[in-house]
């Protein structure tokens, strides 16, 4: 595992090439964003599965906080200084040899900065990206 200077390390060299790391740049979280997640409070099911956020241990450091686990690397930064205040989170994978891959970044602000928006939106990101990844260890399974 690696240690939080490492993941911090990791955070700073990410914050600074956003841009260049992740696939689809920074996503700001707005009420299509919501909609189209189907995270918005009546579309919410009755039935959701377990949160995958609830697994993660996390450390608060250097005006941010680092949750992991050993498949996931989230760094949740609040940005007091901008109008209106907003919060940026990252999202990473670790594989099995430790490494960090980028996944995605979003930031929210105004009436979607809110701790229950963060944890549905990072539970659902992270949801998505573990069925990715089955569905491509599945296919690769199968075409061997």
């Amino acid at each position: 595992m690696a240690s939080i200077e490492e993941l911090d390390e990791f955070f700073e060299h990410l914050q600074t090439n956003a841009g260049e790391l992740l696939p689809d740049g920074l996503l700001d979280v707005n009420i299509k964003t919501l909609h189209a997640l189907h995270l918005l409070s009546d579309e919410t099911p009755d039935t959701e599965p377990a949160p995958v956020a609830h697994l993660l241990q996390a450390i608060e450091s250097g005006g941010k906080i680092t949750l992991f686990n050993d498949r996931f690397v989230l760094w949740i930064v609040p940005q007091q200084e901008v109008h209106p205040p907003s919060t940026v989170i990252y999202v990473a994978q670790r594989n099995e040899d430790n490494e960090i891959k980028p996944e995605l970044g979003f930031r929210t602000a105004g009436i979607h900065n809110r701790s229950k928006t963060i944890l549905r939106l990072i539970d659902k990101f992270l949801t998505d990206i573990q069925e990715t990844e089955s569905l491509i260890s599945q296919l690769e399974h199968s075409a061997e």
